[in-house]
């Protein structure tokens, strides 16, 4: 398994090899993998933001994507070291990483071998040193007494020595202790002085950028050629990929994006500015050619020699990536889009940007005092001139040299005359290890330990849990869960199995393996509700039964005419005449409503809940599950599935999770979403494993399927007996809300009533306990607010206009765990693991752990490194703040009227996360793990590649082994003990912070409970 991919040497894309359409259709395909694959807003995926680096090692991957993307690798090193004073970083864990880290030289030395390397890496880490030029270093020399003294934080071994110089720093004291330590400081800097003046650096000469564009600005900083091309490359891609909310739909789109832009600009009177004035007759030329065509003839013009093709294409490519990305996404998966597919093509959006490019590069050269035709090269001329005119990179000045030499001499006790006996190689060589010990590798280094903290937390809670629980009784249980293994759903399942022993609860993927196309009974068309690697082949509509037909008929004919009116009332508002009426008359009217729901939202939205529910009693409907005949629809998926396919997505999920005995009386199988309002990113809370949609269809249906007689006939035959008292049911909670919606109740047996009441009960109170829980992260609830408050406060936040956090999604989560929930019931987890059913015991061959890891693996891998970029760089990887948020043409965000398609998160999903890589722990031995990565190789590059953290929990041994370096190596957990307490609300309450894991009593079982209370 362990095949560590290298490094690449070169940009993430290859050069084409020749001018042919074949090439340069290569280069386009490979530059749209290095895109953000993120689609559709309305069904936000989490996804790994870096999924086109996976093939590297994650520590060189993030580097690398920090170089093609402008963007961060880590957070700022002042973030880690905040960490390290406050004690989520310890010494031993910078000591730890140093040890293991490769490009560590443990035998090598510096300053002439007075100075290990390792001992100067970590005084580096340590103690943090100021880099400043040199304007920087002339005013702190003028402002402080840098030079005057001695640092305050040097260990008393370095102090001492520095001070020995000068003579003896114990008997002296007061006025001549303080002379003492000026005169050894004023020497080490007059030594620091005089070396860097006979050690001089040579230049560094760097690659220069290939986009005429970047070449242009180092020439003149006022000419950005973006500022002007990305204005209306934006407007004309909205209006292209538009979804309905334009009140003119672009005309000629059905061409094709470069088509309809040659038809809307191409004419005399199109675009206007001054650098766009030859953009008409640019875009006639392209008028009846192919994208590739147009491509290939507009490089030419550029000038760009075959071998940098490749790399220019990237590069034009990422200059506005988040539009080309959803270009891409819409060309590759046209069932993502909100209302109507468009022929997106990503060869004609670089058709187009080249003609805009070429048009503003020539607008500018004569600017910049170039004449295309001087040299007889065109713009090739100026790309080859501006390239060789391309300034070296200088470093540091002989003051800022100084002064970091003379900051690191202190850390590692080198003395004036040490520095001064240095010759110059033993200087430079000083310099270049303090410099290759730059700040990318300081926090590539603090993000290590940052993360091996959490890791030894983490397992050693594992560990101590373990000696103090017991498998669940043979007794049938009161009621079972199966839930999503969202971490938000690991405080419910918790609050629910505190509440007695006979409530067992299971974590299984939200789709519930029942892949399919969905039409909601007031949705405009059918949306995936699956995993985004799937697509459906079966299409599930909810429909009304028979007696409720009419009155649903009522009910849509009223929401047409509703709709006419409102889109009668929106036209007209656009007028001159009956805009200003409407606007007069209708916006008075619109603020009460408006002010009554941001002054008293839950009041508001109670109101209109009730109203809406006496205008229009809710239509009782059923799901179209089962396929009549061979029934084909339209998009080539079937209306329904057959029994045997219900069956067997039954079998799957029950075999998954380890159910196929001691079935309580009732099954509830709860999905989940997230209602918020004036929330853009509402779909990034729903359900990633049903595609960013809701999963209480999948549950409504997976229950459905469940208590079919048929179903179970054929599951009995396959060794599942489900009782015929046992009766499922199907749910949803709202992660937000905090409350659990249920389907069919109507359809329960009359004899079920009492057991359908005690389980509705025990989640409404699991709810209210969550809801409390949830409400220690959110800074507008005090800290001793009650259950019943906090759940009336999380439902204000779920109907607030104004809530900018209406709840915090994925923003702690940091584990998963794959295995028998028995092992961590009972266990504070704080909302932070993914908790996944599965028991090693039935699985003999590992089939159903190779399923469970390709289905949760990714999701959860997604989820958790889309969360880590978007904190890492907020701007670069994330969708930075939601204040200045616009949504267009229901595809995504931009900020304020027109700019780059935000993808990511927004800041306030991500303000509390930790950024730590996923911690999976499988129940499975080490030898079964490997074994199914290597038959999943996604999952095995995320691994190997250390995307992931991988440990295996021996069922037989009871122990852990950390995946390293290519294979398992055992875990020794501290001797800490776990703290004990009552209930979750003992262990959380008047705490915001992330909490360390702490056992439960209430949540353990049977004897393992009484031995936890004794």
């Amino acid at each position: 398994m362990h095949r560590l991919a290298q490094p690449r040497e070169h940009e993430p894309h290859s050069a084409p090899e020749s001018g042919s359409h074949d090439s340069i259709t290569r280069a386009v395909e490979t530059a749209g993998h290095y895109l953000p694959a993120q689609g559709p807003i309305g069904v936000f995926v989490h996804h790994n933001t870096l999924h086109a680096f996976e093939d590297e090692p994650f520590e060189e991957a993030v580097v690398h994507a920090a170089r093609v993307y402008g963007t961060e690798p880590f957070l700022p090193e002042s973030r880690y070291r905040d960490e390290l004073a406050r004690g989520r970083i310890l010494a031993v864990d910078i000591d730890a990483v140093l040890a293991a880290d490769a490009a560590g030289d443990a035998g090598g030395f510096v300053a002439g071998g007075r100075v290990p390397l390792r001992s100067l890496h970590r005084v580096l880490l340590l103690h943090a040193v100021r880099q400043e030029d040199d304007a920087a270093v002339r005013w702190t020399l003028t402002e402080s007494h840098a030079v005057d003294r001695l640092r305050h934080d040097l260990s008393p071994e370095a102090r001492a020595r520095l001070l020995r110089e000068h003579g003896s720093s114990s008997a002296v004291v007061g006025d001549d202790a303080a002379d003492l330590e000026q005169r050894a400081a004023n020497d080490l800097w007059q030594a620091c002085i005089e070396a860097v003046s006979l050690a001089r650096p040579a230049l560094v000469h760097v690659r220069p950028p290939v986009r005429h564009r970047d070449l242009i600005l180092t020439a003149d900083p006022s000419l950005d050629t973006d500022a002007f091309v990305h204005p209306l490359l934006i407007r004309i891609c909205a209006a292209f990929l538009d979804q309905g909310v334009a009140s003119w739909p672009m005309p000629g789109r059905e061409a094709g994006l470069l088509a309809a832009a040659v038809r809307l600009y191409g004419s005399r009177g199109g675009p206007t500015e001054p650098w766009n004035a030859a953009l008409p007759a640019a875009l006639r030329s392209a008028d009846g050619k192919s994208a590739v065509t147009v491509i290939a003839e507009e490089l030419d013009r550029l000038g760009v020699p075959e071998d940098e093709r490749g790399d220019f294409i990237h590069r034009s490519l990422l200059a506005l990536r988040g539009w080309a990305g959803i270009i891409r996404q819409l060309e590759e998966r046209p069932d993502r889009a909100p209302v109507v597919a468009v022929p997106a093509r990503l060869a004609d959006f670089l058709a187009l940007r080249l003609v805009c490019d070429r048009v503003a590069t020539e607008w500018a050269a004569p600017r910049l005092g170039f004449r295309p035709g001087m040299q007889g090269g065109g713009l090739g001329s100026l790309w080859t001139e501006l390239r060789d005119r391309y300034p070296p990179r200088r470093g540091p000045g002989a003051l800022a040299r100084a002064f970091m030499l003379h900051q690191v001499s202190q850390l590692v006790g080198l003395t004036g005359n040490e520095i001064r006996n240095l010759d110059e190689n033993e200087l430079l060589r000083l310099e270049r290890a303090i410099a290759a010990f730059d700040d990318v590798t300081r926090r590539r280094l603090f993000h290590l330990a940052y993360e091996r903290r959490h890791r030894i937390s983490m397992l050693d809670a594992l560990a101590a849990h373990r000696q103090s629980v017991t498998p669940p009784p043979a007794a049938r249980p009161t009621a079972q869960i199966v839930a999503c293994i969202d971490e938000r759903c690991e405080s419910f399942r918790r609050h629910l199995e505190e509440l007695g022993p006979g409530l067992e609860t299971f974590g299984t993927a939200g789709f519930f393996a029942v892949p399919m196309y969905y039409r909601g009974l007031d949705d405009w068309h059918a949306s995936p509700l699956c995993p985004i690697v799937v697509r459906p082949r079966h299409t599930v509509v909810e429909r009304p039964v028979e007696t409720a037909e009419r009155q649903h008929a009522r009910r849509q004919r009223l929401r047409r005419g509703v709709g006419q009116l409102m889109g009668g009332l929106s036209t007209g508002s656009r007028t001159l005449l009956r805009g200003g009426l409407f606007t007069a008359v209708a916006g008075a009217l619109a603020a009460v409503p408006l002010v009554a729901r941001v002054v008293f939202p839950r009041l508001s939205a109670r109101l209109g809940q009730r109203a809406a529910e006496l205008a229009a009693r809710r239509v009782p409907t059923r799901l179209d599950l089962e396929a009549t005949g061979a029934a084909v629809l339209s998009d080539g998926t079937t209306a329904g599935f057959d029994v045997g396919e219900m069956a067997a997505m039954v079998r799957r999920v029950l075999e998954d999770i380890g159910l196929r005995t001691r079935f309580a009386r009732i099954v509830a199988v709860i999905g989940h979403g997230s209602s918020s309002l004036n929330n853009p990113h509402e779909s990034a809370y729903d359900c990633g494993a049903c595609g960013g949609g809701r999963g209480g269809p999948n549950a409504r249906a997976f229950a459905l399927m469940a208590n079919d007689p048929r179903i179970r006939d054929l599951l009995a035959t396959a060794g599942i007996e489900i009782p015929a008292d046992t009766v499922f049911v199907g749910g949803m909670l709202d992660t937000c809300a905090d409350r659990v919606q249920w389907f069919d109740v109507d359809r329960l047996p009359a004899d079920h009533t009492l057991d359908f009441k005690g389980l509705e009960a025990a989640c409404s109170r699991a709810c209210t306990a969550n809801a409390h829980e949830r409400c220690r992260r959110f800074e507008s609830a005090p800290l001793d607010i009650s259950p019943a408050e906090a759940h009336a406060h999380v439902e204000a936040r779920s109907v607030d206009l104004a809530q900018v956090r209406p709840e915090l999604g994925h923003a702690t989560n940091a584990m998963c765990i794959i295995g028998r929930r028995w092992k961590t019931r009972g266990l504070f987890l704080d909302r932070r693991a993914f908790l996944v059913s599965y028991d090693p015991d039935s699985d003999p061959d590992g089939a159903i752990l190779t399923r469970t890891v390709a289905a949760v693996g990714p999701v959860g891998a997604g989820i958790n490194l889309e969360y880590y970029f978007s904190i890492v760089d907020r701007l670069g990887y994330g969708a930075g703040t939601k204040l200045p948020h616009n949504i267009t043409g229901l595809l995504g965000v931009m900020d304020g009227q027109a700019s780059d398609l935000r993808t990511g998160l927004p800041w306030q999903m991500v303000e509390i996360h930790e950024p730590v890589r996923l911690l999976i722990v499988i129940e499975a031995p080490p030898a079964r793990i490997l074994a199914t990565a290597r038959s999943l190789p996604g999952i095995e590059r995320l691994a190997v590649n250390r995307w992931i953290q991988l440990v295996s929990w021996d069922p037989e041994s009871d122990r852990l082994f950390v995946f390293e370096q290519g294979g398992f190596q055992p875990y020794e957990p501290g001797k800490s003990e776990l703290p004990i307490v009552e209930t979750s609300a003992d262990w959380y309450t008047g705490l915001r912070d992330h909490l360390p894991p702490a056992r439960i009593r209430a949540g353990l079982t049977g004897s393992a409970a009484d031995g936890g209370r004794a």
